[in-house]
């Protein structure tokens, strides 16, 4: 047997995706396919370790990450291991069987050494791809419409980070679609995390004070729901955890969340930085765990351009899948030019995971410089992410839809 595990880091949780011949499948933890970043010694791993921590106390706001540790530390990434090695059916420990490879969607913080570090932990080595190249590797695997050509607008939005790249889709004659970057990163420090802690503090608001804390990851699955219930909605009524612990019914209005300003900001920076990346595309491509909300495709939808918006069924899965189907496909991306692309960022991504409260600040990193391994390490910049002429050549394997 042999696959792909495509590897969706963000920051407060990762969604692997195994692809082994057919669509990529997410892995999850057993409980939920987002895995939390945590663990530590007599609380487990995962989901499981989360809730241990959550197990007493009051619900508040600020204890939503209360549990959230470095991913890149070894502990939860050999968690990882012994999960996937479950999952194919291996003992655990093993981790993936031989012919098993990793690809890292390296966004934005991503470690210089994070390869390093997954094969420390015993998955093996590992590739490395962009964001947007990684969403346009789920595009190009969706069976329907084909992807058009023409100028072309790729937007992955994670969790703390948002990052519009410019590419060319063109299909000559009997061959295959070839995309082509046209210009470098544009990185918002902007993402859905901001929109779930908004609308975390609405339902904690309405809260009884005896609400525990036990409920809150069933509050942070409540919210996606909530999201994705918007896209068929204007309004909807709030149905997730504490619900019954309300003193007054909470009707959510996607209108009203994007007038917020604690969300409308990121959203007039993507809006800007999509018009300045690509003023005229011929389509846009928008997925990743920040794309369930529905104002993000507003924000891209321009009626005079005429440019339709792709955004899949289920974008908190998008990046970790294309991740998974990029060794297959990167054949379809031409080259980037030896000198790369600056990245663009507005405005620059802030260091994390935070280092907690006992650490001394640090002065934010140039995202235009490669970011170092740190005592958590977590990069502090964004670098570009283009593909590692490292790795042994491709397998050349298109789907059927694909092939000319």
């Amino acid at each position: 047997m042999s696959g792909f595990l495509g590897l969706d880091v963000q920051h407060s949780g990762t969604v692997p995706a195994l692809l082994e011949g057919g669509r990529p499948l997410p892995v999850g933890d057993g409980l939920r396919v987002w895995i939390p970043h945590a663990y530590g010694e007599g609380l487990g791993w995962g989901s499981a370790a989360a809730q241990c921590s959550l197990a007493s106390g009051r619900a508040t706001a600020d204890r939503l990450l209360e549990w959230r540790r470095d991913p890149w530390d070894v502990e939860f990434l050999t968690g990882l291991r012994d999960r996937v090695a479950r999952y194919l059916g291996l003992p655990e420990r093993a981790g993936p069987a031989p012919g098993y490879r990793v690809v890292l969607c390296a966004g934005p913080g991503t470690p210089a050494g994070a390869e390093e570090y997954v094969e420390e932990a015993g998955l093996g080595g590992a590739l490395r791809v962009g964001p947007a190249e990684a969403l346009l590797c789920r595009r190009l695997a969706s069976p329907g419409q084909p992807l058009p050509t023409g100028a072309l607008l790729a937007v992955a939005v994670g969790e703390r980070w948002s990052v519009l790249a410019p590419f060319r889709a063109i299909r000559s004659d009997g061959g295959p679609l070839v995309l082509t970057r046209t210009g470098p990163d544009t990185v918002l420090a902007h993402g859905g995390g901001e929109w779930t802690e908004l609308l975390v503090g609405l339902v904690l608001a309405r809260c009884r004070e005896d609400a525990p804390a036990a409920d809150l990851l069933a509050l942070a699955d409540g919210v996606q729901e909530c999201a994705a219930r918007l896209a068929q909605a204007d309004a909807v009524e709030w149905q997730g955890a504490y619900a019954e612990r309300l003193f007054a019914p909470l009707v959510v209005r996607g209108a009203e969340l994007a007038a917020d300003p604690a969300v409308a900001g990121g959203l007039h920076l993507l809006r800007q930085a999509a018009r300045a990346a690509v003023p005229h595309p011929s389509s846009v491509v928008l997925g990743g765990p920040g794309a369930v909300w529905p104002a993000m495709r507003s924000a891209l939808t321009d009626p005079a351009a005429g440019a339709s918006v792709w955004c899949g069924p289920d974008p908190a899965t998008d990046l970790a899948a294309g991740a998974a189907w990029w060794p297959l496909l990167r054949s379809c991306f031409a080259p980037v030019p030896s000198a790369g692309y600056a990245v663009r960022a507005v405005p620059a991504v802030p260091a994390q995971p935070d280092r907690g409260p006992d650490a001394a600040p640090s002065t934010p990193s140039d995202p235009s410089t490669p970011s170092t391994p740190s005592t958590d390490r977590s990069g502090s910049g964004p670098g570009l992410l283009s593909p590692d002429s490292r790795c042994p050549d491709p397998l050349e394997v298109l789907p059927p839809w694909m092939r000319p």
